[in-house]
């Protein structure tokens, strides 16, 4: 987890991270960030960095005084808030045959539901694994060490507004945190969250804007490049200011208007912009970090493949926009649990937030001592259980049943300098029905720990810091991705290394197994999502095969998810750094349906079985928790199964069948499994009933 100096594509970065690997000297130049010549989209534009930079920038704090209140969070840990509004509106209304409102078809330029996606329907080739070079990490090198905890960031010198163009803004003083039941309210603060308690100087938050800050710097930059105001309209200052005290507390499928009322509840008409221009313009600057330089350029000969995204498996619900979602570090983003469909966590300043995505409130779910306690680095949560892991080696969970005032049990996993928890996932016992935690460390040590007892119970330690782990469904092996290009498939009692498979190009932060037991994804910042068969994972000549690469669109894949059993069509959802949520087609991994927003993402994770899709935004004036559900019930016998016929011959790897399982009795059989036949048949017959 632990990144090398600033990397290449991003100069903005203050101060240096620190030094981990061998490759990237810290006497490397900056150059600027590095464009593809041959663009998938064909967009006209020019990057931020083609003209320099001029000696002063926009001040990145906006409208964050407390006379500029634009709709923070208010409400109070012991009670619930909630907008004012009917949020159990008929969705009958809504064409259910054409799945309601196709996120793929929604044209924030002529204010209508249907969009043309011509720019999309192709493929594009990218990076071929030949032509990279395999830099293994020395283990030899001592673990990055930590400086003691600061309490706030310097701006650096060129991020000063000239005068005339922005009006000074001064952030308040920080104030002490006098009631930790009370959460810290960020327009009172004026800073970014990070800047309240840094974990650490080198735990950096996003390195690219927020909402507010791209569009300032977007029309302060109009004023000093003429060819850039004259290329397209420029979003209006004022409005910019607007937008940024008047923000609504829920937006639901009703209220959208295209490019007059987005999902954010942005009107780009007001701005003076379409939302695809903005689009293109975020698109140009945005920065994808890497630890590997030129690790995720883009090559003519490669088997990377940009999909098209013409399917349709999810429509928007609602989007509760949530202004105390605390992201402390730039690379680890999940820090989104979700136990139902009424149930989603995240961390806030001083406590977790229980979210109800169904109606918008909002409550207090675990309270942290301390600032130090509040460093939220991982979250997750299963259906009774919430758990989290810091920035200081700690971990606390607590039964979401349990009566009483919250309280949560605490363990220490590690004192080593490096001791960032990077990840954790509640499972099973492969012997018993205890719950266990599996806990990425970045000291290089991964460990289980016992909730039953609060007992670590097994650590072993490898060559780098694990980032991101998931169980096989049998539980018996785990696939592992970390501050190293290869992938790690390892046994899940013992820790050994069964296999290592190469093919990324950088270090990976994401992975997940499907139910089907032999399917593995893998997302690294090489922007690649690398799909591998359990079956075969090395040809012939002991050459590790991927079953397909998928080429993100915006940035690496920092959070995967695969549909749970049962819930129908096999869908693989992807959510990159920031912006994008991709939904792909598990099956053939030809195709895709794609969500964007504006702002950092913090995770996804599926409820109810798999009929709702949750992710969390992480902008500070934008973000908050968004609530998809399934619409394509009906596009093939839901019941039945029926095997689909596709166009190219396909791979030895595919299974027919709807589900990942071939028929309704082997999905009832797995022990996985909470339904029957019977209420299988009933939930075929009702969506048969409604769709047709």
């Amino acid at each position: 987890m632990r990144p090398t100096n600033s990397p290449p594509i991003s100069p903005f970065h203050s101060p240096d991270r620190p030094q981990v690997d061998e490759d990237v000297s810290p006497l490397f130049p900056l150059p600027p960030p590095q464009i593809a010549d041959s663009d998938p989209y064909d967009l006209q534009y020019s990057s931020m960095n083609d003209y320099p930079l001029p000696p002063s920038f926009p001040t990145p704090v906006a409208y964050a005084g407390p006379e500029t209140d634009h709709g923070v969070h208010h409400g109070d840990d012991d009670g619930d808030s909630g907008p004012d509004v009917d949020v159990d509106h008929d969705m009958l209304d809504v064409d259910l045959e054409e799945g309601g409102a196709s996120l793929n078809l929604i044209n924030m330029d002529d204010h209508s539901d249907h969009s043309d996606h011509s720019d999309h329907d192709h493929f594009a080739p990218y990076l071929d694994d030949d032509d990279s070079l395999v830099v293994h990490q020395d283990s030899s090198q001592t673990p990055v060490s930590h400086s003691p905890p600061i309490t706030a960031l310097e701006t650096p010198s060129f991020f000063n507004p000239p005068l005339g163009i922005f009006e000074e803004v001064v952030p308040a003083q920080l104030p002490e945190i006098q009631d930790p039941e009370d959460d810290m309210d960020p327009a009172v603060a004026g800073l970014h969250p990070m800047a309240l308690s840094n974990a650490n100087p080198m735990s950096l938050g996003p390195e690219n804007p927020h909402v507010m800050q791209f569009l300032e710097l977007w029309e302060w930059q109009s004023h000093a490049d003429m060819q850039l105001r004259a290329a397209d309209p420029i979003p209006s200052l004022p409005q910019i200011r607007r937008l940024a005290r008047d923000c609504p507390r829920r937006v639901e499928y009703k209220q959208l208007r295209g490019d007059e009322y987005d999902f954010q509840g942005i009107s780009w008409k007001d701005l003076g912009v379409a939302r695809n221009t903005a689009r293109r313009r975020r698109m140009a600057t945005f920065h994808n970090y890497v630890n590997r330089a030129n690790s995720d350029l883009w090559r003519d000969n490669a088997a990377d493949r940009l999909l098209r995204p013409s399917e349709n498996y999810f429509r928007y619900k609602s989007m509760d926009v949530r202004r105390d979602v605390r992201l402390l570090h730039f690379q680890l983003r999940n820090i989104l649990g979700v136990a139902s469909r009424t149930r989603a966590f995240y961390p806030s300043f001083t406590s977790i937030r229980e979210h109800d995505p169904t109606t918008g409130r909002d409550k207090a779910a675990m309270r942290f001592d301390s600032q130090t306690d509040a460093h939220v680095s991982t979250l997750t949560a299963s259906e009774d259980i919430l758990i989290v892991g810091g920035f200081y080696g700690t971990y606390r969970y607590r039964h979401l049943d349990s009566p009483g005032d919250l309280k949560a049990h605490e363990g220490q996993l590690t004192n080593h300098i490096s001791n960032i928890t990077n990840h954790v996932q509640i499972h099973s016992s492969r012997h018993s029905a205890t719950p266990l935690a599996a806990f990425a460390s970045n000291d290089f040590g991964f460990r289980v720990v016992d909730l039953a007892t609060n007992r670590v119970t097994s650590e072993i330690m490898y060559d780098f810091a694990m980032n991101c782990s998931a169980l096989s469904p049998d539980m018996r092996l785990r696939v592992m991705v970390g501050d190293h290009q290869n992938v790690l498939i390892t046994d899940a009692e013992t820790g050994e290394v069964l296999q290592g498979l190469e093919g990324h190009k950088d270090f990976g932060f994401a992975c997940d197994w499907a139910p089907d037991g032999w399917t593995v994804a893998t997302g690294n910042q090489d922007r690649s999502i690398r799909i591998w068969d359990a079956r075969k994972w090395k040809n012939s000549k002991g050459e590790s095969t991927s079953v397909a690469v998928v080429r993100t669109e915006m940035a690496g894949a920092r959070s995967l998810r695969f549909s749970p059993l049962g819930s129908g069509k096999r869908i693989l959802v992807a959510a990159e750094e920031a912006d994008f949520v991709n939904l792909i087609d598990a099956q053939t991994f030809n195709t895709r349906q794609t969500v964007d927003i504006f702002g950092e993402l913090g995770g996804v994770a599926f409820a109810d079985g798999g009929n709702d899709l949750i992710a969390l935004s992480c902008d500070l004036s934008r973000g908050g928790v968004m609530r998809l559900e399934r619409c394509d019930a009906g596009a093939e016998d839901t019941f039945s199964y029926a095997p689909r016929k596709y166009r190219d011959p396909g791979g030895w790897w595919r299974t027919p069948g709807y589900d990942w399982m071939q028929s309704p009795e082997q999905i009832v059989a797995t022990s996985q499994s909470q339904a029957t036949l019977t209420h299988k048949r009933r939930q075929s017959a009702m969506l048969e009933s409604w769709t047709f």
